[in-house]
Parts: structure tokens; sequence; C-alpha cells
């Protein structure tokens, strides 16, 4: 009998066919997770901004709408648009942080909770908070 090395084609095949499947269910889990930990970055940055604004209602017994007014230094961002600070009325809204790719924004209220508006939040899952949309 002759003896023969190597792998038959059937055999390199089924291992293709194994590693385009372990492949497509890692992929989407391994995106999803980039796009949780920038959103990390974003929720730190309003909690800085909502800090900020509880020290100017202390100082002004009022909030402002003006970023400037604050007395915090945020640094520039590869992910998000500079913050913005929001006079509360109503809603009880304090700032607010958009992603630079415009798929959705991050709310902070009064409180420090955080919720997401726009078309990406799945992606960043802000559901397990507890509320809809609320990331923290």
């Amino acid at each position: 009998m002759k003896r023969r090395d190597g792998f038959t084609l059937i055999e390199i095949i089924i291992v293709v066919v194994i590693l385009g499947i372990l492949a497509s269910v890692m992929v989407p889990r391994l995106v999803g997770n980039n796009e949780q930990i920038t959103s990390g970055e974003g929720r730190q940055t309003l909690l800085s901004v909502v800090g900020a604004q509880k020290r100017y209602y202390l100082e002004n017994s009022a909030y402002t709408a003006t970023f400037a007014n604050l007395d915090t230094t945020i640094p520039a961002s590869q992910y998000f648009n500079a913050p913005v600070a929001l006079n509360p009325g109503a809603s009880g809204n304090v700032g607010s942080l958009a992603r630079t790719t415009g798929t959705y924004t991050l709310i902070i209220n009064d409180s420090g909770i955080i919720y997401c508006t726009g078309a990406g939040c799945s992606g960043i899952r802000c559901t397990k908070g507890g509320g809809a949309n609320q990331c923290n």
C-alpha cells in the first residue's frame, strides 16, 4: 500500500466551513463591543458635565445653557462632538453629547441618568440600565 501524506480536499473544505461559521458568530460580537467601549467615553464626559452643572447651580441657583459658563474642561474627542450644556426646564436634562457619526445622542438629566436617542442606540445596549434607552 502506498502511504499518502497531507490532507484530502474534503478535509480542507470541512475546516474552512467550520472557520467560516466561527467567524460569522464572533465578528458581530466584537464589533458591538467596540461601540460599547466608545460610548463609555461619552458617558464619562456627560458625568463631568452634570457635576459641573450641579456646581454652577449651587453658585447661581440656576442651570446654564452655555457650556463656557461651566468650570470644567472636556478634551476633544474623535468619537463625539463637543458636549452641550442644557437648561433643563421641565425635562430635567442638563447636558447632551452627539456621536460624530450622527448615529445617536447621549443625554444626561440632573439626577445623573443617561439616555440614548437615535438609531445607533441598539449598538451600545442602552437598555440594560433598567429603563427604555437608559444607559447607566
